[in-house]
């Protein structure tokens, strides 16, 4: 990390960049290090996480290397996780985040203090919090700002990816007709769709299903538990299952409206009527390929 990286830091904030290619390049920069002082340094990314986002990929992967190197060199016992995953935070913006934890030391002045790598975090607008667990070990966060590439529009090529992809959903809504509307729109484009009629028979598919849906798309108004509910109840399942990617599809168009689903963890946001392309569009953002 040097001053000319951080001279160009702001001109690449809207580059294209995979999180599962910067989880690679974590892995294979780190390795000489690691295997030389005898540390075990996993690094996955959570479901849920966007295949694709803009931003400044190479400034963000530089201070995770930075941040695992100066971890690696402090590690005292036991392996090293890291674990990155993106967060919603509104108008296609999304928090990206770099979860590293297990025993380690960071030295005089936290180890990641240093001004240059302060300067980096200041100028993609980057955050770090570092925390000391109850059983000795200790957890950093690093979050990050990036953005959700465009829903494409090219409804062709939307088609030729679903056919390609497939995968099982999940259609969440009160009314039997517009179940059957969405669900038929998904099935003709490739995808196992299985349906609920309400928020609290969302829960249950997602949470006790032997194999869950890889993404829901949830109504708003629902008279037995509403999608706001049943997204935040989603959201606390103890696993992965509580990253699956949920999509509002519902009637409810105002802004307030949005601003609610995003709050309560939903990914994405559209609105009824819903054409093929809409759906397509938003699930592409969200499921890996």
């Amino acid at each position: 990390m040097n001053g000319d990286n951080l001279h160009h830091a702001t001109t690449r904030r809207g580059v294209p960049f995979a999180p599962l290619a910067l989880a690679r390049m974590l892995s294979v920069s780190t390795t000489a290090l690691a295997q030389s002082r005898g540390v075990m340094l996993d690094v996955a990314v959570l479901p849920g996480t966007p295949p694709r986002l803009i931003g400044d990929g190479e400034m963000l992967g530089m201070l995770c290397n930075a941040v695992a190197a100066t971890a690696i060199a402090g590690a005292r016992t036991g392996p090293l996780d890291l674990r990155l995953s993106a967060m919603p935070v509104g108008d296609d913006r999304v928090t990206l985040r770099a979860e590293l934890t297990g025993c380690f030391d960071t030295g005089e002045g936290g180890g990641f203090g240093l001004e240059l790598a302060r300067r980096v975090m200041a100028a993609l607008g980057a955050a770090m919090v570092l925390e000391r667990q109850a059983d000795g070990s200790r957890r950093l966060t690093l979050d990050m700002p990036a953005a959700l590439p465009s829903r494409s529009a090219d409804p062709e090529r939307l088609m030729d990816w679903a056919r390609a992809r497939g995968g099982r959903l999940l259609v969440v809504d009160d009314s039997a007709t517009n179940r059957m509307v969405v669900a038929g729109l998904l099935a003709k484009a490739g995808f196992s769709v299985e349906t609920a009629t309400g928020g609290a028979e969302a829960v249950v598919a997602v949470a006790q299903a032997p194999v869950p849906p890889e993404a829901v798309l949830m109504d708003i108004a629902m008279p037995d538990m509403d999608g706001v509910a049943a997204t935040a109840t989603i959201r606390s399942l103890g696993d992965d299952r509580a990253r699956i990617p949920i999509i509002a599809v519902t009637a409810n168009a105002q802004p307030e409206d949005r601003i609610r689903c995003l709050a309560a963890g939903m990914n994405d946001y559209l609105t009824k009527p819903v054409r093929r392309a809409d759906l397509l569009g938003a699930l592409e953002r969200w499921l890996t390929p």
